[in-house]
């Protein structure tokens, strides 16, 4: 096989909106490569599609930023074990949600769980974003730790006088996967669809199912596993374990 032909991923392997991409790869048994983009991410990301974010998928000559828009490429292009309902109606629902969770559950889970490492330890969190970087790269990053982290908190909005109304946030989204959720189990009709994956791939950091591929150094962030211990009930959790034990599957990615 060529690896070179091959669509490639740019990725970050603990972030969950990469997550959300890697997991519609593997659902539809696509062959790739993953490349882990490290301190130089964003002047490369920025000249690849004029975004300074990942993840990034370079498919058929063209570079494709943000999940959503990967999503929809992959569907045009992979058409088997479709993501997107048959029904027109149907379709509509799931991307509507896959909007919804997009826009407020991914942006809250990661202000909550970096906040929180930032809160506790500035070196956990620092840690965590380079999880699958190389020795040499982390000792780089470490000792620009102190520049990196505030562009980062910068970059994703993430103000720690706010973590309580981020976790808010999360709460709201976890009622609205209850409340969504079909006699079938999933929460667009009879089967498994983008819905089911944004909002599983999302909520992933803090219920860490078995099944994830990239798993953050020293567990879930301490202000996922409160919300976790305050509310342990919440079909949530149990929905995002059954629907990651039931589709998340094999990887698709070639690495020899």
């Amino acid at each position: 096989m060529d690896r070179a032909r091959l669509p490639r991923l740019w990725h970050f392997p603990i972030s969950h909106f990469n997550e959300k991409v890697r997991w519609a790869l593997d659902h539809k048994g696509i062959p790739h490569v993953r490349e882990v983009l490290t301190l130089d991410y964003l002047p490369r990301a920025w000249w690849a599609t004029g975004q300074g974010s990942l993840p990034i998928l370079h498919l058929d000559g063209r570079a494709i930023a943000d999940s959503t828009a990967i999503i929809a490429a992959l569907e045009e292009r992979f058409p088997d074990r479709p993501l997107y309902p048959a029904d027109e109606q149907d379709r509509r629902r799931a991307l509507e949600l896959e909007d919804y969770f997009d826009e407020q559950l991914g942006p809250a889970v990661r202000a909550v769980g970096i906040g929180t490492m930032m809160q506790h330890d500035r070196s956990v969190a620092l840690a965590a974003l380079t999880t699958g970087w190389s020795a040499g790269k982390r000792r780089v990053a470490e000792v620009m730790g102190p520049l990196l982290m505030p562009v980062y908190m910068w970059r994703h909005r993430i103000d720690l006088g706010q973590l309580e109304r981020e976790m808010q946030t999360v709460a709201e989204a976890m009622d609205r996967i209850v409340a969504e959720r079909q006699p079938s189990g999933y929460l667009v009709g009879e089967e498994f669809s983008v819905a089911d994956l944004t909002a599983a791939s999302l909520m992933s950091a803090a219920v860490m199912p078995a099944e994830m591929q990239y798993r953050l150094p020293g567990g879930p962030p301490a202000g996922l596993t409160n919300m976790q211990a305050t509310t342990p009930d919440h079909p949530s959790f149990e929905w995002v374990r059954d629907i990651y034990r039931r589709h998340r599957g094999m990887s698709a990615e070639v690495t020899d």
